[in-house]
């Protein structure tokens, strides 16, 4: 048995917008703390975890862990026709195999979705809690940094020294680089924390989807060099979601 209810549409359709930039269907595990989802994309080059606590709903209520594995495109349409005033009511129905997602609002709607079979091994998060950079930055900027590079290139640089993160790319019409620096009253860059120089290089395309993904202020960036990076943002006041993407490993560094 599982039952929750959500007041605001709008954070539930950043979820799913999230979620479809790199997934072809979601695979949720629902117990009594709440919702989590590790999951690989079909390349296998990126993975997205979303954490949601059971306090980032209304009312959450879960009998048993749950095995809960929906279509992103069914989920997409359903999510298209939310109104922003809508009262969003989730029940899961075992017997017959149905997820239900209920529009309260003018008028009561319901869609009742099939469970698509989930995957024999779940997708575990992997143990990169340790990296030699980690920079909080404004979202906006992120983004900006990431259509600047994306004017020349279909790769980004990103490194970091005691003091700045920076984004190059360069092809065969020229380079871009973007570089934010720590303690500038005007910087976008909130914190910088560096154990060591990093430098790594990630594709833009990858990044480009997972930065329209972005719904908070701020996003988080996690790396070390030629190791995955992971790109972190907030959904509600408690949940959080995560896009871990593999480098491109290179055989030398320019100088």
């Amino acid at each position: 048995m599982f039952h929750a209810t959500l007041d605001s549409t709008k954070t539930w359709k950043q979820i799913i917008d999230a979620l479809a930039t790199l997934l072809t269907d979601a695979h949720f595990i629902i117990s009594d703390t709440g919702i989590v989802l590790n999951q690989l994309d079909s390349s296998k080059a990126a993975m997205v975890n979303l954490k949601l606590p059971k306090g980032v709903f209304q009312e959450f209520v879960s009998e048993g862990e749950h095995d809960v594995c929906l279509g992103i495109d069914d989920l997409v349409k359903v999510s298209k026709r939310m109104a922003g005033d809508d009262h969003l009511e989730f029940n899961l129905n075992t017997t017959d195999q149905r997820f239900e997602i209920k529009m309260i609002g003018q008028a009561e709607r319901r869609f009742s979705l099939q469970l698509l079979t989930p995957p024999e091994a779940r997708s575990k998060e992997p143990d990169l809690k340790t990296h030699d950079t980690k920079a909080e930055m404004f979202a906006d900027s992120f983004k900006q940094a990431v259509k600047d590079i994306g004017v020349v290139s279909n790769h980004i640089r990103i490194s970091s020294n005691s003091n700045s993160i920076a984004f190059q790319g360069e092809g065969d019409t020229g380079e871009a680089e973007v570089s934010l620096k720590k303690g500038d009253d005007e910087s976008a860059l909130f914190d910088l924390k560096v154990i060591n120089d990093s430098r790594a290089r990630y594709s833009l395309s990858y990044l480009a989807e997972i930065a329209k993904a972005m719904a908070g202020d701020s996003v988080v960036l996690s790396f070390s060099t030629d190791r995955p990076i992971i790109v972190e943002f907030a959904i509600a006041e408690s949940g959080r979601i995560s896009f871990i993407l593999a480098p491109i490993v290179e055989q030398r560094w320019e100088k």
